[in-house]
């Protein structure tokens, strides 16, 4: 791998990494408290590497919730994995299995969106993807661990960072609206995401609202794409 990738991969992933220390360490504060300790936080970054089932991973073993339950939860919160990777896997499809491996266990919402939009642009290469992705998830398991230690030193109240990654994932979101079909399934998302989870009180509610918002998007790009072909002809 050239220099350049791991420089230009490193520079992508600089406001990710600055805000994984933030948010890592407040949820290794929340998982200390849950009852976590350092290498059990180590552990479950390293190996589920997933903020936002983390989080409320922590706060069900607080609750005193079973085993199977926060499995069941933690899946269904992560299925929006599987949308995720089928978007991006045309751009690393030809890479070998042990690549896929890494990429595919190093992938988070964040990564996803700096790859995708740089992907689309046409100069950004697979070395870099991978390259992002590492320091990412780097960032984001260092910081845990952090956050894990400096719980067990003091009590910190981490709220706030309930509104910090709300305002990240905003963020991103608002990157991703480069057309008009974007900003239409957007709104699709956060409507459908609003009323499946008043009327089914449940996460999957939001994993529903993104499936069909993807589908909205994919069928108004794909009618644009006709309506340019026949002028066209």
């Amino acid at each position: 791998m050239r220099n350049e990738s791991v420089l230009s991969g490193m520079k992508a992933s600089m406001p990710i990494m600055a805000s994984y220390l933030a948010l890592g360490l407040a949820c290794g504060i929340v998982l200390y408290d849950a009852g976590f300790n350092v290498l059990a936080i180590f552990l479950m970054s390293s190996l589920v590497y997933a903020g936002a089932a983390q989080f409320l991973a922590g706060s069900m073993v607080a609750l005193g919730a079973t085993i199977p339950s926060i499995i069941l939860m933690v899946f269904f919160l992560n299925l929006r994995h599987i949308l995720m990777s089928a978007s991006i896997s045309k751009y690393v499809k030809r890479k070998p299995l042990s690549y896929l491996s890494v990429f595919s266990h190093t992938l988070s919402d964040e990564s996803f969106g700096i790859n995708y939009s740089n992907f689309q642009k046409d100069n950004w290469t697979t070395n870099e993807a991978l390259v992002t992705n590492f320091f990412n998830y780097s960032a984001w398991v260092v910081s845990t661990v952090l956050g894990g230690v400096v719980g067990s030193q003091f009590s910190i109240n981490t709220l706030i960072m309930n509104y910090a990654l709300i305002a990240m994932f905003l963020c991103m979101m608002v990157l991703q609206f480069v057309s008009k079909e974007h900003i239409i399934a957007g709104i699709v998302a956060v409507v459908l995401s609003i009323l499946f989870t008043v009327l089914l009180k449940h996460n999957i509610a939001l994993v529903l609202a993104t499936i069909i918002a993807s589908f909205v998007g994919y069928y108004l790009e794909k009618r644009t794409v006709e309506k340019g072909v026949r002028i066209n002809d």
